[in-house]
């Protein structure tokens, strides 16, 4: 009993640090991407594009993408769910730090639906900040891991 009383003593902070994390990443994106995004990643026509959609399978399962789009931007013409947008959504390198947007990414990731998958960290960010990237590589990339 005494055991189980220990572990629940030492798990308990762990959650709640969890839950924090989880409540700080709705927060951001709420504060910092939902203006144009929207609460639920739904998007503003004419706007910003849906967060969500058949296209987030592909490019979700590349880990490196969403660090990618948030701290270098993307800039010029896409289609998402078949609807063209042509616009530019700056990077927030310069404004956010790492554990801050890993918890955009993880609350973002959730509302695509991938809750259970793993989280984002902060050391997910730190080579991709460091690494060379404008807005115009950004939607390279996106062409390229969706094949358009």
């Amino acid at each position: 009993m005494n055991l189980l009383r220990s572990l629940t003593a030492a798990l308990l902070p762990l959650v709640a640090a969890a839950n924090a994390a989880a409540a700080d990443g709705a927060a951001l994106f709420n504060q910092h991407c939902a203006t144009c995004h929207q609460p639920t990643a739904e998007g503003t026509v004419g706007l910003a594009p849906s967060l969500k959609g058949e296209h987030w399978q592909r490019l979700g399962a590349q880990r490196q993408y969403l660090p990618t789009v948030v701290l270098k931007g993307m800039a010029g013409p896409i289609k998402v769910n078949g609807q063209p947008f042509s616009g530019s959504m700056p990077p927030f390198a310069g404004q956010l730090g790492d554990d801050d947007l890993a918890a955009i990414a993880t609350h973002l990731r959730g509302l695509q639906g991938a809750a259970a998958d793993k989280p984002y960290s902060a050391d997910e960010f730190a080579p991709v900040r460091a690494a060379a990237g404008n807005p115009s590589q950004t939607r390279a990339l996106r062409r390229q891991i969706l094949g358009e």
